[in-house]
């Protein structure tokens, strides 16, 4: 009998070269990228947690939004994060826990 299982599968959105990625190079120049990537066209309503997933050059991967919750917290599922990070074969990576 042959077993079958779902794949977890994620990917990337663009059309740039990894050379092309931003490098983060300290805390505000991490700071300034997620702020720069929010919605612009929503209020500062709901909690929201993302991960940025860095190459070992620390170059932008990409960025992933793990979970959005209420106005009040947000909760995660480290399985969904670990999931992302280890399929994603990312070296370093920046956690982010803000109102969006």
């Amino acid at each position: 009998m042959k077993t079958k299982v779902n794949e977890i599968s994620i990917k990337y959105q663009g059309n740039f070269k990894i050379s092309q990625a931003p490098k983060i190079t300290s805390s505000v120049s991490a700071a300034e990228l997620l702020y720069n990537e929010r919605n612009k066209d929503q209020i500062g309503l709901q909690e929201c947690f993302k991960v940025m997933l860095l190459n070992n050059g620390n170059k932008v991967k990409g960025i992933f939004e793990v979970f959005t919750g209420g106005i009040t917290g947000t909760l995660v599922d480290l399985r969904i994060l670990f999931a992302v990070v280890l399929k994603s074969l990312s070296v370093n990576l920046i956690i982010a826990h803000y109102v969006k």
